[in-house]
């Protein structure tokens, strides 16, 4: 399994082990060992974790509860009480304990309840910065990834340009191909333009200036 890191908070990349939620939901935490494979790859722990059946289920149900959250923090939209109290509940425990060794690196050691308190923590405290306002949901719309928009223009549409992007605008130039504008609908309606009619142009043809192949 390879996750996707492009949330820009390490709470985001959590809540996008679930994504195409509006369609087919694709689910990356599928066994316990992915949840210990996603925390080694976000580097939070430098070990594997021993995850039960029950603490992937809980994870999952946590990181519906940021997933609601986020969403309603940033449309302005009412919290659920359970939600509320689900993540105050985790974010009690101690997060992943941090250690500096005698090469003056660090380690990062915690349990399964230990990593959830640091995602939940940081999702806190997303919903208590600037940052949450930045917050957007990928333009593609079977993605529904969250990420941090902290480009200078603040118009980043996609999580990621070289997946979401790349397929959006892949699929905006096979629309086009058929005669579908973007912005202002279908491009031809009559009869299919000939290519001998096109051939050796470098400008388009006007509508009045298409004439079928006889």
């Amino acid at each position: 399994m390879t996750f996707v890191m492009v949330g820009g908070r390490l709470s985001l990349d959590f809540v996008a082990t679930l994504t195409e939620r509006r369609h087919e939901p694709v689910e990356q935490l599928l066994e316990p060992r992915d949840l210990s494979t996603w925390a080694g790859e976000v580097a939070l722990v430098d070990e594997d974790l021993d995850v039960s059946p029950d603490e992937l289920a809980e994870a999952r149900a946590l990181r519906e509860a940021m997933h609601r959250v986020v969403l309603a923090r940033t449309a302005e939209g009412q919290l659920r009480a359970a939600d509320i109290a689900a993540l105050n509940r985790a974010a009690r425990h101690a997060p992943v304990a941090l250690q500096l060794a005698w090469s003056g690196g660090l380690r990062r050691r915690g349990d399964v309840r230990q990593v959830l308190a640091s995602i939940v923590r940081d999702v806190l405290e997303l919903l208590d910065s600037d940052q949450l306002a930045r917050v957007r949901e990928c333009d593609r719309e079977e993605c529904t990834r969250l990420y941090v928009d902290a480009s200078r223009t603040r118009n980043r549409r996609w999580c990621d340009m070289a997946e979401c992007g790349n397929r959006a605008k892949v699929a905006a130039f096979r629309r086009r191909q058929h005669g579908w504008d973007e912005r202002t609908g279908p491009l031809w309606t009559g009869p299919p333009v000939p290519l001998t009619a096109i051939r050796g142009r470098e400008e388009p043809l006007r509508r009045s200036e298409v004439v079928p192949d006889p």
